[in-house]
């Protein structure tokens, strides 16, 4: 199988505007003909202009490093997972696909997406990790990460070279829990992302130990860590609170900040995020996200969705927590997915993370 499927442009685009592929080149590795004349019509459907589909890793690469006329460069790689045989493994197509065509994003397709290949396709640096049979899913996946090929800050004419994010959390893990898979989303799209985690988490173990894992999964996400070592338990809205943020503010730099929500059971949590306001009364957007002990009365108005590798990533950066994971239900990995799938609902994704925006004075997207 080795055809190219022209498009004339965009078919049951909702949009007035420009499809989403508009003018993009497409390569597909997919072993079955049909499933990737499916994709195909997808992928034609949010405007691509071509789709070259191959059968064969060799073919891939080659078609890669020298696209077929009239194509002049690709704009993302589709790979089927299912490809047999150990030097076909998603880790070493991935490994190649990077050190040959580096800048090409590829979104992984597999028949039942795992979170054992999630983290595969995570570490490998993949887009997406798409389901064969969501045809529609997978043309999406690949807009998004033609999108931020282009706009890494998905913030088009910003005149920025990298926006800046802080996230404010009480205790290790606590911004993991609530935002971990949008950290992870802007820190691999150009933003500096930066975690403070304002205690050690003594109620909860050794600090030391849970310092040396907060810093482990601030890696995971590609954020850097900052940590304060307020008392765990006992924390207030006052002076020394106040001080801890801005200092992280001056240093910093933020044009977004997302801290818990005043609508928390958590004394720790109310008094960070209030401490946090009087801090961040001038930066341009602040945020909250939902912690586990989130009341009700958390009304969210944004939602960042979530590709399958930035789930992959929040639930690596969680494991991270060793001594917190055994013991603690609300990290449980059936309870962290089906949130996560819940607020996917409210903007149209399998997976999203929600905001509830406190300020906003000016176009900076979280």
């Amino acid at each position: 199988m080795s055809e190219i499927f022209e498009s004339a442009g965009a078919i049951g685009h909702g949009s007035a505007g420009p499809a989403p592929l508009a003018g993009t080149h497409i390569l597909l590795g997919e072993r079955d003909r049909e499933t990737a004349a499916r994709f195909a019509t997808a992928l034609r459907e949010l405007g691509a202009s071509s789709v070259h589909a191959v059968d064969s890793l060799d073919a891939f690469i080659s078609a890669g490093t020298a696209p077929p006329s009239p194509v002049r460069f690709w704009d993302a790689a589709v790979w089927d997972s299912g490809f047999g045989g150990p030097d076909l493994s998603l880790g070493r197509v991935l490994e190649v696909w990077r050190a040959r065509h580096p800048g090409i994003p590829m979104v992984v397709t597999d028949d039942a997406p795992s979170a054992r290949l999630a983290v595969t396709a995570l570490r490998g640096r993949a887009a997406d990790l798409v389901a064969r049979s969501d045809p529609e899913g997978l043309a999406v996946a690949v807009a998004r990460a033609v999108a931020e090929r282009a706009d890494p800050l998905g913030v088009e004419g910003s005149g920025q070279n990298s926006l800046r994010m802080l996230v404010v959390g009480a205790h290790p893990d606590d911004v993991e829990i609530g935002l971990g898979g949008t950290i992870h989303r802007r820190a691999h799209s150009g933003w500096d992302v930066t975690v403070l985690t304002m205690s050690g988490g003594g109620n909860g173990g050794d600090p030391a130990q849970r310092r040396k894992e907060a810093h482990r999964a601030a890696e995971l996400l590609g954020a850097r860590l900052l940590m304060e070592d307020l008392p765990d338990g006992s924390m207030a809205d006052d002076r020394t609170t106040v001080e801890a943020v801005e200092r992280a503010v001056a240093e910093v730099a933020p044009d977004v900040v997302v801290v818990h929500s005043e609508s928390d059971t958590h004394q720790d949590h109310r008094a960070v995020h209030r401490a946090t306001l009087v801090a961040c009364r001038k930066v341009a957007r602040l945020a909250c996200y939902q912690s586990p002990s989130a009341t009700v009365a958390y009304r969210p108005n944004r939602f960042i969705e979530l590709s399958e590798v930035d789930m992959a990533a929040k639930l690596a950066a969680i494991d991270a927590h060793h001594s917190q994971a055994a013991s603690r239900w609300y990290l449980e990995e059936d309870l962290l997915r089906s949130t996560a799938r819940y607020w996917g609902r409210f903007s149209q994704t399998r997976y999203a993370e929600p905001l509830e925006l406190v300020h906003e004075r000016n176009a900076v997207l979280v």
